[in-house]
């Protein structure tokens, strides 16, 4: 509900400058919107495309991300998907 994705927008938010600030990359991460519908993972697999600077697309799924919602995305997706799991 509206209190699990609250919490998931504040994690990422700490992951991503988190690792922005002390993981020593030789890029910035850019956070994007929270995706949580599949037209929503289709629109930002097709942006990521477009951007020349993007060279990866970085996710990590909670246990409540069905992963037939990421299909469509994935069929058209032509970056580099790393993925986290978490539990």
């Amino acid at each position: 509900g509206p209190e699990t994705l609250r919490q998931v927008k504040e994690n990422e938010e700490k992951v991503v400058a988190g690792l922005n600030q002390h993981a020593n990359l030789p890029v910035k991460l850019v956070l994007k919107p929270l995706v949580i519908t599949p037209d929503e993972i289709l629109a930002l697999c097709r942006d990521a495309n477009y951007q020349d600077n993007c060279i990866v697309l970085l996710t990590w799924m909670h246990t409540f991300s069905p992963a037939k919602m990421w299909i469509g995305g994935l069929c058209v997706l032509s970056k580099p998907l790393l993925q986290f799991h978490t539990q």
